[in-house]
């Protein structure tokens, strides 16, 4: 049966989905409602139907959960960055752990019953939270203007407050464009090829009071030297300003080179007694306070020995390597991104680590070499993308076969494919959820895997 947009119905609400919407089904048809919850009576009308599957908008709701709660944020409806605002969040929590438990019964033969599958670990002020701000210019009829894009749409939101990014990056993000404003700065025009401005990227690091500020630009301009030495001289948290040109063929905001315009490349990070630089294109975790119970269960995680050979892909800046070759004979960790393993190099240094080894290149072509040189792991650490190890990666795995395999995931569902791929040969121990991004559907994990 397939329904027709237009439709109204009524819906029993009977679990929350991937992506925080509530689905209820109208004669084995699914109906995803975004804003519903979990055991919610909701009156819809279909806004988009599909030959198996419908999407439908809330009109009214007859049966009101005791877990929805007014969302905080005055941008929540016409935003839509953060999906869960409406739950209260110790449910939010629930659903993260319940989205992992579906991933695994849909793609895998695992009995999850069998699983350690952990509560989610949570934080205690679950708002102000996101160490990096990544927004669009956009000219509107009040002037220039910072915000997001409505999802699934070209609907512009101005936003001078986000309550998921951190107060001083909301208050960077102000000044930034108050500067931008007063010296008359505009966003570029695709239709009357006016302006220079694309994206402001902040990135702001509390244990040491350092922000980096990069703008993304149609062309160089020396009005962004003026207005740099300017921001430099305004907040003293904003430590280096740079600029990046825009690259309309990638879908990469950051996709060009690094220009510094003020201050150093580089701001400083803190994790326990380690110190690390950190470029504005290069990856860090996005929740600092949650980044450190997440390293620290990955070290508690692993079974590290003195004589042991630790692989660690996708491995950013060099932080997880760093912490494991405290223990290891020798960790061997791989990137692609060239800003990210400069960075980690230089960490390593300014750590006196001597027993990394770093790798710029795809995890595809750098494990077979590895592997031909009679290098294995004992362990294996990996944070892959959201689209999870590819086939190549999981051969390669299959191949070697490490003792543990502790898997950092962005994705459920590529999280449960890659485990079907390895069951044959692994147990899956434990699953531990760690809520990086409260108020959104983004559900990070780390697994233990131990080979059978």
């Amino acid at each position: 049966m397939k329904l027709n947009v237009g439709d109204k119905l009524k819906l029993d609400i009977r679990k929350q989905g991937i992506n925080g919407e509530g689905i209820g089904y109208y004669q084995k048809v699914a109906v995803f409602v975004p804003g519903a919850i979990l055991k919610e009576i909701v009156n819809v009308e279909v806004v988009n139907s599909f030959d198996n599957y419908a999407i439908a908008k809330i009109l009214d709701i007859e049966r009101i959960s005791n877990r929805r709660t007014t969302p905080p944020c005055k941008y929540y409806e016409d935003c839509g960055g953060c999906h869960l605002q409406h739950i209260d969040y110790k449910e939010q929590l629930k659903i993260k752990q319940s989205i992992i438990k579906q991933s695994l019964r849909r793609y895998t033969n695992v009995d999850i019953n069998k699983i350690n599958i952990n509560k989610t670990i949570g934080m205690d002020n679950p708002f102000y939270y996101r160490n990096k701000s990544q927004m669009p210019f956009r000219n509107t009829n009040f002037g220039l203007a910072l915000g997001f894009f409505k999802p699934n749409s070209n609907h512009f939101v101005f936003v001078d407050e986000c309550m998921v990014h951190s107060e001083e990056i909301n208050k960077i993000n102000r000044h930034v464009l108050k500067l931008m404003r007063k010296y008359h700065q505009k966003a570029f025009d695709l239709r009357n090829k006016e302006g220079i401005l694309y994206y402001l990227v902040v990135r702001y690091l509390e244990k040491t009071e350092s922000a980096s500020v990069l703008f993304i630009v149609k062309k160089p301009d020396k009005i962004l030297d003026t207005i740099a030495k300017e921001l430099i001289s305004d907040v003293k948290t904003i430590k280096s300003v740079s600029f990046s040109i825009h690259n309309p063929k990638s879908n990469l905001v950051i996709s060009d080179k690094i220009h510094i315009l003020a201050g150093e490349d580089k701001i400083d990070e803190k994790y326990e007694k380690y110190n690390f630089k950190i470029s504005p294109d290069a990856f860090h975790q996005m929740n600092t306070l949650q980044m450190d119970k997440m390293y620290k269960l990955i070290i508690d995680l692993a079974n590290i020995e003195k004589q042991m050979t630790i692989f660690d892909l996708y491995s950013g800046i060099g932080i997880t390597s760093i912490l494991l070759a405290e223990q290891a004979k020798r960790v061997y960790a791989i990137d692609y991104s060239e800003s990210s393993i400069e960075n980690a190099w230089i960490n390593a240094k300014i750590n006196g680590v001597k027993n990394i080894q770093f790798i710029q290149d795809h995890v595809e072509g750098a494990l077979p070499k590895l592997i031909s040189r009679n290098i294995k792991p004992d362990i294996l650490v990996l944070d892959p993308p959201r689209s999870g190890m590819s086939d190549a990666v999981i051969d390669t795995v299959r191949q070697v076969l490490p003792k543990q395999i502790i898997y950092v995931s962005c994705n459920p569902s590529t999280l449960a494919k890659n485990i079907s791929d390895l069951t044959d040969k692994y147990r899956v121990v434990s699953i531990n959820p760690i809520d990086m991004f409260p108020q959104t559907a983004s559900v990070e994990s780390v697994t233990l895997l131990e080979f059978k």
